[in-house]
């Protein structure tokens, strides 16, 4: 069994919230417990964790000081359960059904009143039976669907009148997640930079984005070259590069915004899905070739393929369902968060110079595996830092706010997002925008790729 250090440094990740609804035009009939997927690593650097051990689990407040519920109900003020549940942990994965008792005396059912709450958050202690129980963090956000989550703590066969309802509900919204993607749930947010940043091309404004879900790491140079190769010799894609990257886990790297684009194709391609990027207005001629700049209108948007996300998405999923914050943890950074270059002043909490986990194996590039740091409230990691990442949209100023805006129809230099190895703290934070050209292929430049809710 791997231990914890003295001081451990711990994480989990919320991969999947699942709340299973279905519905008719009057009643919904809803399961009475969550499913929720989670990982935990151990170590420094962390290392996933293999074999069996004991969680403890509370729903508290976004303060973390108010306890709503907890497996075993002896949970106050947030504090540590006294029972816990065992569970097996394959490969840092593992799994519970919350709320559910048929686990035993360690697992209390939730009641409907926890969801009542606006913001309800996961909170989870780990023994791995050598170091005694720890707290993983961050808390883990699952409020993102309100009717959702007040439907969660009922019993099965339940029926939920319509007339009690307020607002719509997407289907989309409280369907399952594809496997290693996340929901970002629909709804207006605020773009742009946080109080006491000076940014004059991220003046705060209310955008709204549809729900859409998005791949919990950045893509790997494994799962780019799978891609690639499938391309190449089966899908008729002539010009995908091999690409690039530290090892087979980290981030692939040296790809143009055009290869990504292409890319995209060729996995949905791949996976049976509808490829979303066209060369024709008509979307019948599927972007494989060459240097195309695919307009807005030769994007099936609706489409059940991969694609890049707008700016748009990509900075409220960086966010994490926080408000007004600089990184999507707080206002504040630190080397311990976030693989990005260190300066030490302000709100970077270093310590100087690269991360130590990116520095494993050289500096050229500094790149660390996907998931070497927690997660943030939507269960995505390294939003900030490890590798920028190509969006969709030429670059622009100012935002265009309103509804699922895609960015100007023409541009020179398409946005990235998310800091970097080798980039100051500055770079890293949720608001940021920086550009290149889109044949730019750099050792510092990656992409993660997100999907149409509900396809």
């Amino acid at each position: 069994m791997k231990t914890l250090p003295t001081r451990p440094l711990l994480r989990a990740l919320a991969t999947a919230l699942v709340l299973a609804i279905t519905s008719t035009a009057l009643h919904a009939q809803v399961p009475g417990i969550l499913n929720y997927q989670g990982r935990v690593a151990v170590g420094s650097p962390p290392v996933n964790f293999d074999g069996s051990g004991a969680f403890k689990f509370a729903l508290v407040d976004a303060a973390g000081t108010t306890t709503y519920w907890s497996n075993d109900g002896t949970s106050t003020a947030g504090s540590q359960p006294t029972a816990a549940v065992s569970l097996p942990v394959a490969k840092g994965l593992y799994s519970v059904l919350l709320g559910d008792t048929t686990l035993g005396a360690g697992m209390s059912v939730i009641p409907p009143s926890v969801f009542a709450n606006t913001d309800v958050r996961l909170r989870v202690w780990f023994n791995d039976g050598t170091n005694g129980s720890q707290l993983l963090t961050p808390d883990q956000r699952i409020a993102a669907v309100g009717y959702a989550m007040v439907a969660g703590g009922l019993a099965p066969g339940v029926t939920i009148p319509a007339s009690s309802v307020t607002g719509t509900i997407p289907a989309s919204q409280v369907a399952t997640p594809p496997p290693g993607m996340v929901l970002i749930p629909a709804g207006a947010f605020t773009i742009g930079r946080a109080s006491g940043d000076t940014d004059t091309d991220a003046i705060p404004t209310t955008t709204t984005v549809s729900a859409i879900y998005m791949e919990v790491n950045e893509v790997t140079l494994s799962h780019w070259q799978a891609v690639q190769r499938w391309g190449t010799l089966v899908g008729g894609y002539t010009d995908l590069p091999v690409g690039a990257g530290k090892g087979e886990t980290h981030p692939v790297q040296t790809v143009s915004w055009y290869d990504c684009v292409k890319w995209c194709n060729a996995r949905s391609e791949r996976e049976g899905k509808t490829p979303v990027y066209y060369t024709d207005d008509a979307q019948t001629v599927i972007y494989k070739t060459g240097n195309v700049d695919v307009t807005n209108v030769r994007v099936k948007w609706t489409a059940n393929g991969y694609r890049l996300p707008t700016e748009a998405e990509w900075e409220k999923a960086a966010r994490g369902g926080e408000v007004g914050k600089r990184f999507p943890w707080g206002d504040t950074i630190a080397q311990k968060q976030a693989n990005y270059f260190g300066s030490v002043g302000g709100y970077d909490l270093g310590p100087n110079s690269y991360n130590a986990i990116g520095s494993v194996g050289g500096t050229s590039p500094a790149t660390s595996p996907v998931g070497s740091f927690a997660a943030n409230g939507f269960g995505l990691n390294d939003m900030a830092g490890n590798v920028s990442e190509w969006c969709w949209d030429w670059y622009g100023t100012p935002y265009a706010g309103a509804t699922d805006p895609k960015g100007p129809a023409t541009g020179s230099v398409r946005v990235i997002r998310g800091g970097g190895w080798g980039l100051d703290a500055g770079l890293a934070r949720c608001a940021n925008r920086n550009n290149a050209i889109p044949t730019r292929s750099v050792i510092s430049i990656g992409f993660r790729v997100v999907r149409s809710a509900g396809q």
